[in-house]
């Protein structure tokens, strides 16, 4: 295994639980978004994005989010650690949700932006975090009582008994809520991308979602590519 991929850690409590997608950028450019003044790729990739939430709403009409494959699989990823996942909701069905209901979607930044047009596409939760506000290694855990951060909107969140990351300073990130302090900015230069799918998961899942994660994030952001893996 080479030597970023040695730096993320799936503990044994996730074996026959969890798998995770990973890819690390080495470089890459952010742009912010409409409200800080777009640019061209960002004002394209929040064109695309904002079609596919159109054609989602007409083609699930008044189905039901659980009668999707797709949602229905991230929905296991949840049971099998206990959460009810209709109460604490991954990310990519908060995405399909808001949607479906013709409610706007957030609009972050390229990179981010780029990232919530893959996991509404295909309903798998991904964690964005600046790699140059991780301090490695990564380990992948359930979450200990107590334990918690700061989500990107400034509220505490608990994660006892959760999916999480965490770091050499702490937890950053869960497949529902990312955390303040390791999130993409306009300056973010180098990034990780984290795709959570059930342990039940093909790998050609999870070679799916990475692919497509490389190629939009090439596309909007001129992202490079330093290694990706599965675990």
């Amino acid at each position: 295994m080479s030597m970023l991929l040695r730096q993320i850690q799936l503990s044994e409590s996730l074996e026959g639980i969890a798998r995770l997608g990973v890819v690390f950028f080495k470089s890459l450019t952010n742009s912010a978004a409409a409200a800080q003044g777009s640019s061209a790729k960002s004002d394209v990739v929040w064109a695309r994005l904002s079609g596919l939430a159109t054609e989602l709403k007409h083609s699930i009409g008044d189905r039901r989010p659980s009668e999707i494959d797709a949602v229905a699989r991230t929905r296991k990823l949840y049971r099998l650690v206990g959460i009810d996942p209709t109460k604490d909701r991954p990310s990519s069905e908060k995405l399909l949700r808001r949607a479906v209901r013709g409610k706007p979607l957030p609009r972050v930044n390229t990179l981010v932006d780029a990232m919530n047009l893959v996991s509404l596409q295909l309903q798998c939760p991904l964690g964005v975090y600046d790699w140059d506000r991780i301090v490695p290694p990564v380990i992948v855990r359930i979450g200990r009582p107590d334990e918690g951060y700061e989500g990107i909107s400034g509220d505490p969140l608990r994660l006892d008994g959760r999916l999480v990351l965490g770091d050499g300073e702490g937890l950053f990130g869960n497949p529902s809520h990312d955390s303040s302090r390791t999130r993409v900015t306009e300056s973010t230069v180098r990034a990780l991308i984290v795709a959570w799918a059930p342990a039940e998961a093909p790998n050609s899942f999870l070679e799916s979602v990475l692919s497509e994660i490389t190629q939009v994030a090439e596309e909007f952001c001129d992202a490079k590519v330093a290694e990706q893996g599965i675990f």
